[in-house]
């Protein structure tokens, strides 16, 4: 093939078709065959050519633009500098100029070894413009904070925790695979280290997040099956069976059902939803109560009937549901007959988790979000402004083994605490109130039950709630309800693994139908409007 100077200077002798195919091969620019063969380009020859690249300008162009390399678009300036898709070519050549030099940096920086402060401030110093220079300041101060500090497996514990109750992380699986991950990696902890947490606590993580770690390669099915995982529970990890999620409520102004109200108080992640929906689980299996009547008309109707469908006592693993949100309050309605074919209207009342962080904000005087105001609103018109003389129960559910994680920097006892004098000044104890319980969720962490499970729970509650037991107590004694006491009621749902999954026992909720009956009017024999009139008094 002719070089560039041979096709100028024999330019009589190639035709016009050889003439563009030089030019498309990049050897010769139409410009230089007019401008530099001393007017011995023949007319003819180049209206020709000018002919046949006009008609594949359109061609070519949409052939650089899938080719889409730098080479492709130069190629195109230089066989038709005067296109009108020149000034694309030029943008895209400056757009791959671009991406080019983004590749070359990123690739600089994935070869860094994350865990060298030399080779991070190396980094920053060879390149002080670009964007990774940020998550390299923040690593280097990483590494310095664990030398100082130290960093274990515990440290990753207090780490997961944190995650798992800070209301700003927007993902916190994700965030926990990714501190997970980052620890293997650097090798702050072994994989043997992981499975030996997960082993003493089978609930540290959520489903979602082993899922995705035996996805990254970092854990194997057959892991868990050598730590003593029942085999359910992993075939149910295998199958990524997903939570039933809750959608949000209406606003509650008030409780409009006669009966008697069951409120169940707790803080975010302490079983409460859980819990409560294992209690109307077995309302709704006939084992307990004969037949549980639920009222279509109560504003968490949809939350009640799917809470009431959850458990089931066939051996098989079951999945919790999601979260609901920590802002929402539901209101369930119904009627439980008893064995004796009474009939109990009952309304179950789930407060919103973060309640008791709301009480606190408002006696203390810091800023509350919309949603947080809405929240204690809520509690407002049920308990006090629209306050409904029927008679009232209240369950505050504690999780065992909860007692030292941090909510926006404070622990349970200080939330509690704060809950208790909100409670105190507005007086919604006052009246009506029957009996206050203090359930303890999650008791199968103790390993033991009966009598030893008594004493152990008297313990705990002694070594970190005893002013938030005595509390209540006082209460209940400034008030006259039950007695002055308060009871302690061990609540579990089973066998629950991975936070998702649980193989359910009925036992514990059973007890708490129980005392629902017990602690309930009961109407019979077509004389429960007679009874609820009476009930209204």
């Amino acid at each position: 093939m002719p070089n560039k100077q041979a096709i100028i200077d024999n330019i009589e002798e190639y035709s016009a078709v050889e003439l563009v195919q030089y030019i498309k091969d990049g050897i010769v620019t139409f410009n230089e065959l007019c401008n530099e063969t001393g007017g011995y380009f023949p007319a003819s020859v180049r209206k020709e050519v000018q002919r046949m690249l006009a008609g594949s300008e359109d061609d070519d162009w949409q052939d650089a633009k899938r080719i889409n390399t730098e080479e492709a678009f130069l190629n195109f300036l230089k066989t038709y500098p005067d296109s009108h898709h020149a000034e694309d070519a030029r943008t895209a050549i400056v757009n791959i100029q671009r991406e080019t030099a983004n590749n070359a940096r990123q690739g600089l920086w994935d070869s860094i070894d994350k865990n060298d402060i030399s080779a991070l401030r190396n980094f920053i110093q060879e390149n002080p413009t670009d964007s990774h220079c940020m998550e390299a300041r923040r690593l280097i101060n990483a590494i310095q904070e664990e030398e100082f500090l130290g960093f274990d497996i515990n440290a990753l514990i207090d780490r997961i925790h944190a995650i798992q109750t800070d209301k700003d992380v927007n993902d916190p699986d994700a965030e926990i695979v990714n501190e997970i991950s980052n620890c293997l990696k650097r090798k702050k902890i072994s994989q043997n280290d992981l499975l030996a947490v997960i082993k003493k606590d089978n609930n540290l993580l959520r489903a979602s997040v082993l899922k995705k770690l035996i996805n990254d390669g970092h854990l194997e099915y057959s892991d868990f099956l050598k730590i003593g995982i029942d085999k359910r529970f992993i075939q149910h990890l295998a199958k990524g069976e997903s939570k039933q999620r809750f959608g949000l409520p209406k606003e509650l102004q008030k409780i409009n059902k006669v009966s008697t109200e069951i409120y169940f108080w707790g803080i975010p992640s302490s079983g409460k939803s859980c819990a409560l929906g294992a209690v109307l689980s077995v309302a709704n299996n006939g084992s307990v109560a004969r037949s549980m009547s639920k009222d279509p008309d109560c504003q968490g109707y949809g939350y009640m009937t799917r809470l009431s469908q959850l458990f089931k006592s066939d051996g098989k693993v079951g999945t919790l549901p999601e979260g609901t949100s920590i802002y929402s309050t539901y209101e369930m309605g119904f009627d439980l007959e008893d064995e004796n074919g009474a009939s109990h209207p009952i309304t179950c009342i789930d407060l919103a988790g973060e309640l008791v962080r709301c009480m606190y904000k408002s006696d203390a005087g810091e800023e509350m979000s919309d949603d947080e105001i809405k929240a204690l609103d809520t509690l407002t018109n049920v308990l006090v402004d629209n306050r409904t003389v029927n008679r009232k129960i209240h369950f505050f559910v504690l999780e065992y083994g909860g007692e030292d994680r941090k909510y926006e920097g404070l622990s349970q006892t200080e939330y509690l605490d704060a809950a208790l004098r909100y409670i105190e000044r507005t007086k919604i104890f006052q009246t009506e109130t029957d009996a206050i319980y203090l359930m303890l969720t999650k008791v199968d962490k103790t390993g033991v039950t009966g009598q030893d499970l008594v004493r152990v729970l008297t313990d705990y509650i002694e070594n970190n709630y005893k002013g938030f037991y005595q509390g209540l107590e006082k209460i209940c004694r400034d008030h006259e309800i039950n007695g002055g006491k308060v009871e302690r009621i061990p609540f579990s749902l089973g066998e629950v693994c991975f936070q998702d999954y649980c193989l359910f026992n009925e036992a514990p909720a059973a007890n708490v139908v129980k005392k629902l009956l017990i602690r309930s009017k009961g109407f019979k024999n077509g004389k429960l409007q007679k009874g609820l009139n009476i009930f209204k008094r």
